[in-house]
């Protein structure tokens, strides 16, 4: 089973006054700090103990043991940040770091009193979490060895003021009369938008049922100008098969390349400059009598393509029956 920790859930027991750990000849104890190997907090965040060693070299001096980690946060800010004990030294056990702490009078009355009952330390890390040095340490009744520099367990929970902020769009920082001015713009965007909705723009906005009568119209439209194009390239083609320019077979082909205006062009600079391949009597079907049959569309085909005429490919044709 994996070992976990819950970094800085170490209990201040009475023992820790009365004797239990203590340095021969003093009032020092030595205390847990960091776990070896992977270190996680409460809220998910986690670090890394993989170089000790480096931890113990970077001590070199006497480290403050507060309340509430007053030494990180308070401090900075030029305010009261009271020693309750001093780290004097620190040690490699195995991988974890232990810290040797004497406690003054504030910190033996605070433990001894069950004031406090948990630490927490506070140490340097790196970009890659691997923790470099310790900072401070702290008596704490929320431990969380799960926050960055800091290991205590930080309230994250919104006033109504930052949650009204939040929801303007407007910093933790805003006064009361940002809140307002901020508020009152969107009532006004508002109204704005309702007189819109009552009196739309008529040069940006149309009634549904114009729209859909003007649709109708342009699709009818459409439509027509579609069937009339059609019809036209229709008798583009038509005029030059009649021309003997193009062959019947392939009329489909040549109608959709009229559908365009430069396909248009295209067919009737072909149509102009191209020599007929057949001559009118080949494109004329021959009528029927009792002599000769009506020809099939490909025997049509086929006169066409070799360049005789209709009634000398019948002639031909009733040759050969005969001699069969």
């Amino acid at each position: 089973m994996k070992k976990t920790y819950l970094a800085m859930c170490f209990n201040l027991s009475t023992s820790v006054i009365d004797g239990l750990g203590e340095v021969e000849g003093s009032a020092a104890v030595w205390l847990p700090m960091i776990p070896s190997g992977e270190v996680k907090g409460r809220d998910g965040r986690m670090w890394s103990n993989s170089e000790p060693d480096a931890i113990v070299e970077a001590f070199d001096a006497k480290l403050p043991f507060d309340v509430e980690h007053a030494t990180e946060i308070l401090g900075p800010k030029g305010e009261a940040a009271d020693a309750c004990g001093w780290i004097l030294a620190l040690e490699n056990r195995k991988g974890e770091i232990w810290a040797q702490v004497e406690w003054n009078y504030l910190g033996r009355y605070k433990i001894t009193d069950k004031l406090y009952l948990y630490y927490s330390p506070a140490f340097n890390y790196d970009l890659q979490g691997v923790i470099t040095s310790m900072s401070s340490a702290g008596l704490t009744n929320k431990p969380n060895f799960y926050v960055p520099a800091l290991n205590r367990m930080e309230d994250n929970t919104m006033t109504l003021a930052e949650l009204i902020a939040a929801a303007l769009g407007l910093p933790k920082t805003a006064t009361e009369e940002e809140g307002v001015v901020a508020i009152n713009a969107l009532k006004n965007d508002k109204q704005v938008a309702l007189n819109r909705a009552k009196n739309p723009d008529l040069s940006k906005f149309v009634p549904k049922e114009t729209y859909t009568v003007a649709l109708n119209r342009a699709e009818t439209a459409e439509a027509k100008v579609a069937g009339i194009e059609a019809t036209e390239q229709e008798a583009l083609v038509d005029d030059a098969i009649k021309q003997g320019k193009v062959s019947p077979a392939n009329k489909d082909m040549y109608v959709g390349l009229c559908r365009t205006e430069e396909g248009r062009e295209q067919f009737k600079a072909f149509v102009g400059a191209a020599a007929a391949i057949v001559d009118d009597k080949t494109t004329k079907q021959p009528k029927d009598t009792a002599t000769n049959s009506k020809l099939e569309d490909h025997e049509v085909a086929m006169c066409r393509n070799m360049g005789i005429s209709q009634e000398d490919f019948i002639k031909s044709k009733e040759s050969m029956k005969k001699e069969a």
